[in-house]
């Protein structure tokens, strides 16, 4: 079904009343139909979300394209981003990448069997000064290590 629940729509109307107009209030909409939705966007929300912000279909489908935070077919529950541009990229954001890659048996869109994890290169995440970097979920993990990242893998598949 699409819709937010009644105790969702509080939390919509507050975000109403934080911005004059309505379409104003379209990122932070979309962040929270999201995370309704277990981390994407299923068939039908775009149209719920124009719906209720008073624009188009095609202008919320544009934000959700034009944004790498937004997702249209399910993630895993770690939905993890790692950054290559160039600057995280000559901070080993590309060796950060392949890491994974090889210890979650992933390539960049993918999702693992057990639906744990979802893997995607970005392009920025806007921390360069903090590469190289990943963020999970909505979570940033900065001046990472090889080592920490196994660390990290290791205590997510322990609280699986």
């Amino acid at each position: 079904m699409v819709g937010f629940s009644n105790s969702v729509i509080k939390e919509v109307d507050e975000l109403f009343s934080r911005y004059p107009v309505k379409v104003h209030a379209l990122l932070p909409l979309l962040h929270l139909a999201q995370r309704v939705n277990d981390g994407w966007l299923p068939s039908g929300w775009d149209a719920y979300v124009a719906d209720l912000c008073d624009t188009t279909v095609n202008h919320v489908r544009g934000v959700i394209t034009f944004y790498n935070m937004f997702h249209t077919k399910p993630v895993g529950r770690h939905h993890i981003m790692v950054c290559t541009c160039l600057p995280c990229g000559l901070c080993d954001g590309d060796k950060l990448l392949t890491h994974l890659e090889e210890r979650l048996g992933l390539h960049p869109g993918q999702t693992s069997a057990d639906g744990l994890f979802s893997l995607e290169e970005a392009q920025c995440l806007a921390a360069c000064d903090k590469a190289p970097l990943m963020m999970v979920n909505d979570k940033l993990h900065e001046n990472l290590t090889l080592e920490q990242v196994d660390n990290w893998i290791e205590q997510a598949r322990k609280k699986k």
